[in-house]
C-alpha cells in the first residue's frame, strides 16, 4: 500500500492525525507532503493548530490534520 493510501484510510478511519501520529502509527515521515499529494488529487483536508506543553515545560505548536469528505465533517471542522 502507497502512502498516500495509508494515510487516506487512516484519516477515514480516525478523525484526525498530527506529524507524531503518522510517524509512530504509520511509519510515514513525510505527512505535509503526502498531504499535498492528497490535496493534487482532490482530497479536502484541512488543518487546525494545537498547543501542548513538553516535558521541560515549553508550549509547543504543531498541526493536526483532518480529511474532509462532506457536510458534517466540514461543520464538525468548525465546531473544534
Amino acid at each position: 500500500m502507497k502512502q498516500k493510501e495509508t494515510l487516506l484510510k487512516y484519516l477515514k478511519e480516525n478523525e484526525s492525525i498530527t506529524s507524531f501520529e503518522c510517524v509512530v502509527e504509520l511509519f510515514i515521515i513525510d505527512l505535509q507532503g503526502v498531504i499535498r499529494n492528497l490535496k493534487e488529487d482532490g482530497y479536502t483536508i484541512l488543518d487546525k493548530w494545537e498547543s501542548r506543553v513538553n516535558l521541560y515545560g515549553q508550549k509547543k505548536r504543531f498541526k493536526r490534520y483532518f480529511l474532509i469528505q462532506n457536510d458534517i465533517d466540514y461543520a464538525n471542522f468548525n465546531i473544534k
